[in-house]
């Protein structure tokens, strides 16, 4: 009992000496939660793959985790994949729907979808945002702006394409 004790405890030198010195961790010890902040700290610091990683490891981990889902939404979106970014603001959506983050970005992810069918969600959910108020009531507004600058465009009552530059989704944020 003891030689096998011993033998336990001299493994991990063992290991490095023999060059075989990484050691695999089989529990995550990180909550959902932990790796959405993560992510948020990721996504500040200019690394996208990194907080898009760790976005998909607390959903994972938490599939109930609404702002988790807003912010993978806001990583699909940074990068260009709108339709992935719609579908997890309508997932955040679906587990909390007064959470006005995700109201307002689904709003942008319709408009770039530029589908005429869903500017009229779109404006619905961007009025619902700003009803809401609070910190980001100048983004939710903004996405206002731009739905009503879409509508103009497609009735042609405006000269100016829209581009939905105005419209962005809320920022990241932690819990």
């Amino acid at each position: 009992m003891r030689r096998a004790a011993a033998a336990i405890a001299l493994l991990p030198a063992a290991l490095s000496i023999a060059g075989c010195s990484h050691l695999v961790v089989l529990r995550d010890p990180l909550t959902a939660a932990e790796h959405n902040d993560l992510g948020v700290a990721y996504e500040t610091h200019g690394e996208p793959a990194l907080a898009r990683h760790e976005y998909h490891q607390a959903v994972r981990l938490d599939p109930r985790l609404a702002r988790a889902w807003v912010n993978l939404g806001n990583a699909a979106g940074a990068a260009g994949h709108w339709a992935e970014a719609e579908d997890c603001y309508r997932r955040a959506r679906s587990l909390d729907p007064g959470e006005p983050d995700a109201m307002n970005n689904l709003a942008v992810a319709l408009l770039h979808a530029r589908r005429q069918s869903a500017l009229d969600e779109a404006e619905d959910l961007a009025r619902c945002a700003v009803a809401t108020g609070g910190a980001r009531d100048s983004i939710y507004r903004a996405t206002l702006d731009e739905v009503a600058a879409a509508r103009a465009q497609r009735a042609g009552t405006t000269g100016a394409p829209s581009t939905t530059a105005g419209a962005r989704p809320a920022a990241a944020g932690t819990l």
